[in-house]
């Protein structure tokens, strides 16, 4: 499929958005007075994927997300300086300061839960599936996951159900080549992760560094969920920039080398669609920099209202909170 120069710049914009932001958390992550107390999982290095994905969907479609969630988050729509507050405990935050960075929820964007719980939405999400059928709705579930996951038995579990009872959902599995430490090829047998589930479902492997690509497969696949031709399971091939649990590269952990990260930061998706933007001479250097200068600007402005906003009041402790 071909994509118009003007979607392919908003591709990119919105992938640079969540690197910055992203940046801007690791800066402010362990700063003197550590107002930043949620653990968090930074999505640098996977952004071609959710916003590959996420502009391809209806604000009606749902997403779930896993712990990783913050640019699934932003890319389906999701507010900035709520997200901002959240990861500061504030009350303003999208869940009132009670989630944390693990926990992003957007009724308003389609963002229905991110769960902390390993393959914890894969399972909520195909039984959303399961309620849009049953409804009569044209409105699809798109789940996020981790090659980690597809190690839970629910996994399987789930895309069965989703097999059998042909739920207008779309499992999208980043394969970062890591689950926590561990390393995708002493963990699998497999070539991908994929290969688990072909015989059940409609599966795709492709290069989630390349934005076009994932783009171009998620138009297809959307097509196909929503018109009621079975559920898909699309396998991004990708690199976690960031440490599992960290602002660091993970390189200083000792379980993977400075070899292995310079190649894949060389394949970066900023990179790929920043190049392939330049050469076709669609965007300019000035233009970059000019889109850098902006998105700062907002980033700034949503640290601004994070810091700004109150925390909860103690009395309110289990206000909100369901069980």
């Amino acid at each position: 499929m071909e994509f118009a120069k003007k979607d392919l710049i908003k591709y990119y914009v919105e992938m640079k958005r969540i690197r910055l932001v992203e940046g801007e958390i690791a800066n402010n992550y362990y700063n003197e007075v550590r107002e930043m107390h949620t653990p968090i999982h930074l999505y640098d290095g996977q952004e071609a994927i959710a916003v590959g994905v996420c502009q391809q969907l209806d604000k009606d479609d749902i997403i779930f997300s896993n712990h990783r969630c913050h640019g699934h988050y932003l890319a389906k729509g999701g507010n900035l300086k709520k997200m901002i507050a959240e990861l500061f405990s504030k009350e303003t935050g999208c869940c009132k300061g009670r989630g944390g960075s693990m926990h992003l929820a957007d009724k308003e964007a389609g963002v229905a839960l991110s769960s902390a719980i390993v393959a914890g939405n894969v399972s909520i999400g195909t039984g959303y599936a399961l309620g849009l059928k049953q409804q009569g709705k044209r409105n699809i579930a798109v789940v996020f996951l981790g090659d980690g996951a597809t190690e839970e038995g629910s996994v399987y579990e789930s895309i069965c159900f989703a097999r059998l009872h042909n739920l207008p959902v779309m499992y999208v599995c980043e394969n970062n080549l890591y689950a926590i430490s561990t390393a995708y090829n002493i963990r699998e047998p497999l070539k991908y992760v994929s290969d688990k589930f072909k015989t059940i479902i409609e599966t795709y492997v492709i290069n989630g560094n390349n934005i076009i690509e994932v783009a171009d497969t998620a138009v297809k696949c959307v097509r196909r969920v929503r018109e009621g031709e079975g559920p898909v399971f699309i396998e991004c091939l990708t690199y976690r920039l960031r440490d599992h649990h960290n602002i660091k590269t993970g390189v200083e952990s000792g379980y993977r080398t400075q070899e292995e990260w310079d190649k894949w930061n060389e394949k970066s998706p900023i990179k790929f669609m920043e190049d392939y933007l330049l050469d076709k001479n669609w965007i300019s250097k000035q233009e970059i920099e000019r889109i850098d200068t902006e998105l700062k600007k907002e980033i700034e402005s949503a640290f601004q209202y994070a810091h700004e906003s109150q925390l909860p009041c103690p009395k309110s402790l289990f206000d909100n909170l369901w069980g």
